[in-house]
């Protein structure tokens, strides 16, 4: 009904109000069910909180280097638990965020700007050298991006399930609400603004320059969210990265997969 709604106003309203609207619409989040699995490796973690009210979440495992763990658009670091207690296993100091919006971090909301900044202020108060990035979707493109924009650096990065660029909000707002052709430019500008980036050089892949042999991604064939073309496209713009395929997971279920975090694991200790 609301999305009935929605798509009658967006036809009926200026063009800027209809703007407005999408990104009031596109930047609502969930809070998704956590499964028992992820409780479990929930309950092995410890609190940390960070920000400048000390009010954002994020979860702790382990010692050794340390790994940021980063989920994606309505995720949460629940979703990355599981993965995160494998690693810490092999000798990592693992920390998952709650980005604002999400998990048990403030807001119904989120933007990409709030990605790069919670990344960053994460990474900033942990006080440590950061030796791997290790992030899903959204929460992978913007660790990537933040290495120029927030000044971020590690030794290694894992990319899962990583659009190149931001383009599945995009995406979704077509199907779900079908705008006008002028709200998705305004709505691509909106989004190009956040990453401080013309949208033509975000669709380049400009994010993840200069990554190379630092890199693993790790796509599933199966994925109808970012299709695994998304992986082969980032490998060409980063020789020598290393890129793994699937073909048994959806988009948010390659977490849980064993194959993952195998491959995780045995790229960080090299």
């Amino acid at each position: 009904m609301l999305t009935m709604a929605a798509k009658y106003v967006l036809r009926v309203v200026p063009e800027s109000t209809a703007s407005s609207i999408t990104r009031a619409l596109a930047a609502r989040t969930r809070r998704p069910p956590v499964s028992s699995v992820e409780r479990e490796a929930m309950d092995q973690a410890s609190k940390l909180h960070y920000g400048e009210d000390g009010r954002n979440v994020a979860w702790a495992w382990g010692t050794g280097p340390l790994v940021i763990f980063a989920h994606g658009w309505s995720g949460c670091a629940a979703q990355m638990a599981p993965l995160a207690l494998h690693v810490s296993k092999s000798g990592f100091r693992c920390v998952a965020i709650d980005v604002t919006g999400h998990g048990e971090s403030p807001k119904k909301h989120t933007r990409w700007e709030y990605f790069l900044r919670d990344i960053a202020a994460l990474s900033q108060s942990l006080a440590e050298d950061i030796y791997a990035y290790v992030g899903h979707s959204a929460g992978a493109l913007t660790m990537m991006a933040a290495r120029k924009l927030k000044g971020l650096h590690a030794q290694r990065y894992v990319c899962i399930s990583a659009p190149s660029y931001p383009f599945p909000p995009i995406v979704a707002i077509q199907r779900i609400l079908d705008p006008g052709p002028g709200v998705l430019e305004r709505y691509k500008e909106y989004i190009a603004e956040q990453f401080e980036t013309p949208w033509e050089r975000l669709q380049s892949g400009c994010a993840y320059a200069d990554a190379g042999p630092d890199m693993l991604l790790f796509y599933d064939e199966t994925d109808r969210y970012v299709d695994h073309s998304e992986g082969d496209k980032i490998k060409g713009l980063c020789p020598g990265a290393l890129l793994v395929k699937t073909r048994a997971y959806s988009h948010g279920k390659i977490l849980g997969a064993p194959e993952l975090g195998r491959a995780v694991a045995e790229f960080l200790k090299k």
